[in-house]
């Protein structure tokens, strides 16, 4: 397989906010927040690089959403990286420090830590509680966990955050705003570091994800970069009845810009599992004579256990709420007319569209 650059940048390489970022004292609690390529993720990575430099390895860890961003984030940093997903470490948190399993609420597969009751029960054994361990958290894409986490910490006793956050970008309902975050944190708007230049995508990709900025100022868009010529430009690709191309035009497409350079990692994001398994099958199927072979093709959904590796050329095919937080090469929006939002609410369309660096749409 064709192996593809992905490493954390030199601290040579630090912008100012970001060297700031990183540097800030490890005692209390520290927000940073910024949009889509701004390197929130590589700051909190690097913070963690500084604990291992610091012979610290043992006395943080290193909390993300979801599975594929945690195989993303040890991939970085290495597997050297004392990391977890969130809700699988506070769960195994809870069960140590209160001698119990986490309270639960729902049925079937849609159940959720029962946070109310969690809160009770933290506060009624507070005097009886160990001192927390690691004494370190540092946490990934932290507006997407709830504001009940962070108290619930901080009634563990918990005193040392370092959080980078984007409440521009939501997954769930349940997520922490800005003002959530600062509050229970306890910093002062003037303490939060705001990064704002956009170090990932060219001019016309980072213009078009301007568009799904809702204008709230807790959350400020990054600074276009310089308008230079690029062949980085977002297209709108239409298929289907009446169109110049049809469903297997844009698979045999696909395929083709893998095979002009297989050390690229381009991510086809979907709707829902429906469309990610069409899209799967389509690219595993189809017959179309490719100069280096069938690229590498992974797909991944909610629970899947497996071996993705983020530093080899191939398509990746995931579903929207996977991809927060991953970085590609080049981004598919696949049939963009299956994401229904409520049009009267423009706020959480823009917040939940994958935009961080999307290339190309399609749909019929």
């Amino acid at each position: 397989m064709a192996k593809r650059r992905f490493e954390l940048p030199g601290i040579q390489d630090l912008s100012k906010d970001q060297e700031r970022a990183r540097l800030l004292p490890k005692a209390g609690c520290h927000l940073i927040v910024g949009g889509p390529g701004t390197g929130k993720s590589v700051i909190a990575l690097l913070r963690a690089r500084r604990h291992h430099l610091d012979q610290d390895s043992k006395d943080y860890v290193f909390l993300v959403y979801n599975r594929l961003l945690h195989k993303a984030s040890r991939q970085l940093m290495g597997k050297t990286l004392t990391s977890e997903t969130w809700n699988k470490w506070f769960g195994a948190l809870y069960r140590k420090m209160l001698d119990d399993s986490i309270p639960m609420t729902g049925d079937g597969e849609w159940k959720d830590i029962a946070w109310e009751l969690v809160q009770q029960n933290i506060f009624s054994a507070k005097d009886k509680l160990p001192s927390p361990a690691p004494p370190y958290l540092i946490i990934d894409e932290g507006q997407d966990m709830p504001p009940e986490f962070y108290n619930s910490l901080a009634n563990l006793g918990f005193e040392n955050f370092f959080v980078v956050a984007d409440q521009n970008q939501q997954i769930t309902e349940q997520h922490s705003s800005r003002q959530d975050l600062e509050n229970a944190l306890v910093v002062d708007t003037d303490q939060v570091i705001e990064l704002i230049e956009n170090y990932r995508n060219s001019f016309p990709v980072a213009r078009l994800a301007r568009e799904f900025f809702t204008g709230d100022p807790a959350s400020p868009p990054p600074a276009l970069p310089l308008a230079r010529p690029s062949t980085q430009q977002p297209w709108l690709i239409e298929f289907g009845g009446g169109c110049r191309l049809s469903f297997e035009n844009v698979i045999e497409r696909i395929l083709k810009m893998s095979d002009r350079d297989p050390s690229k990692l381009i991510a086809v994001i979907t709707y829902n599992n429906k469309v990610r398994t069409r899209y799967y099958d389509a690219l595993s199927n189809c017959k179309v004579n490719l100069d280096n072979g069938k690229p590498r093709l992974v797909t991944y959904s909610s629970g899947d256990s497996g071996d993705y590796s983020f530093s080899e050329g191939g398509i990746f095919v995931i579903n929207a709420a996977a991809c927060k937080g991953l970085e590609f090469d080049t981004v598919f929006l696949a049939d963009i007319h299956e994401y229904h939002c409520n049009p009267t609410n423009q706020d959480k369309i823009k917040k939940q569209w994958p935009m961080d660096s999307a290339q190309q749409f399609f749909g019929p």
